[in-house]
């Protein structure tokens, strides 16, 4: 029998572990046995298990550590129902524990992000659906935003909430905002409010671009010119991660470049080069550069 606050050791295999660790180190989690409760809580979500499933040997696992954590009281219901299936069928919990590991880690990982963070997730999804605003923590900023969609990287490894802000002083692109669900906390809603997107069309018609053409960066319909000097186009063809698109053309050696691109990609993809790239448009992204290199300058030169 299994209780509330008992002790619990799950054989694995190094792949279970090795996955269940990486997520909980990206998902900023307190440690395996929180990520442990957090599936065993919403174990009805995933398949009822079959008889066979559950036969596995676990000396077959014999060369990993275990899986160890403590039942909490969010898994209250799934310890009745394990003492219920080893009384009935004779399932050891911990065999049935790790069949619910394995459902877990075989969702695709932006799946597994939406699975962590379901209870805040949900409170979006139901604002976007009543189209009222939200107020949340993100990365420790309190926002008061509408939340627009949801959507995947292009790998489906994380996990976005597109958000519109109130303030009207910013061009429309700017006042969009792509987060990441694993960061955001605390979702609040509005009910009282209309979400800032649905105010006008040019703001809802902006929703339906992004959602079309959806990037962890927003950088559908935004533009920002580049000159490249050689040893820059090379640079550009070999760093891959995060690297914008080139609009209507490819980079063969120097000169100058149109990029499909936002403001905020722009300063984590291009501060990499140097020299070897000097933004031309928009001219704030351009005075934004030239005053990070200044103050750069003048901490290698002691100044």
């Amino acid at each position: 029998m299994i209780s509330v606050s008992q002790k619990i050791k799950v054989a694995s295999s190094h792949l279970l572990r090795s996955q269940m660790e990486l997520d909980v180190e990206d998902y900023g989690l307190k440690g395996i046995g929180d990520l442990c409760n957090r599936i065993l809580a919403r174990y009805a979500e995933f398949p009822v298990p079959d008889v066979a499933q559950l036969a596995m040997d676990d000396t077959l696992y014999k060369t990993v550590a275990p899986l160890q954590f403590s039942l909490s009281k969010t898994g209250e219901s799934f310890a009745n129902y394990a003492n219920n299936l080893a009384s009935a069928r004779n399932i050891k919990v911990a065999t049935l524990c790790r069949y619910y590991f394995e459902c877990y880690v075989n969702l695709p990982r932006g799946k597994r992000e939406c699975f962590i963070f379901g209870d805040d997730l949900n409170k979006l999804l139901n604002a976007m659906e009543k189209r009222v605003n939200v107020t949340l923590n993100y990365r420790g900023d309190v926002k008061n935003v509408s939340p627009c969609f949801l959507a995947f990287s292009s790998s489906q490894v994380r996990a976005y909430i597109v958000v519109c802000d109130g303030n009207v002083s910013k061009l429309v692109p700017s006042r969009f905002h792509s987060l990441r669900l694993c960061h955001i906390r605390g979702v609040a809603a509005d009910l009282e409010s209309e979400a800032y997107h649905c105010e006008n069309f040019e703001l809802s018609h902006q929703v339906d671009l992004y959602r079309e053409h959806f990037d962890p960066f927003l950088c559908y319909g935004q533009s920002v010119k580049v000159r490249l000097t050689e040893k820059g186009a090379e640079r550009y063809n070999k760093l891959t991660t995060n690297r914008p698109k080139i609009d209507g053309a490819e980079v063969c050696g120097a000169g100058d470049y149109t990029f499909e691109c936002s403001e905020k990609l722009a300063k984590i993809y291009f501060p990499q080069f140097l020299a070897e790239a000097e933004i031309l448009e928009p001219r704030d992204l351009r005075l934004w550069f030239k005053e990070e290199f200044e103050r750069a300058a003048k901490v290698y030169s002691g100044q």
